[in-house]
């Protein structure tokens, strides 16, 4: 039998999900690198990591820990669903966020072109009356 360690549980339990190693992490709450480190066995999530992890993958938190029982035969805990869930909503709302920086940037930038034309306008003007 061959050991499989956490990391490489956290690993295969992502890919199965189809998620890259940054979507994982920002579903966590965490770097990249720090992911990278529980992946390859380098640290291991803290408690609270290991929730979000094992919400975000839909796998048992005993897997996660001991690669026994894989979960299959008992529902997901409804508090790592909630959490789950909650960690979805935030990336969504993060990315709404960014959308709506980058909009905000776009407008302030397009105010201050059409300033700057009622400006050369008004300049315009005076030396015309002049």
């Amino acid at each position: 039998m061959t050991y499989v360690t956490m990391g490489e549980r956290i690993q295969t339990a992502r890919k199965s999900r189809g998620l890259t190693p940054s979507q994982l992490a920002r579903r966590v709450s965490v770097k990249v690198a720090t992911l990278n480190n529980w992946e390859s066995d380098r640290s291991e999530p803290r408690a609270n990591k290991l929730v979000g992890l094992a919400g975000v993958l839909g796998v048992n938190m005993i897997w996660l820990l001991e690669g026994s029982d894989d979960g299959s035969n008992m529902p997901p805990n409804v508090d790592v669903l909630e959490t789950a869930d909650l960690q979805s909503k935030i990336v969504r709302l993060q990315s709404m966020h960014e959308r709506m920086v980058q909009l905000l940037f776009e407008i302030s930038s397009e105010v201050n072109r059409v300033q700057r034309g009622i400006k050369d306008d008004q300049e315009a003007d005076q030396e015309a009356s002049n």
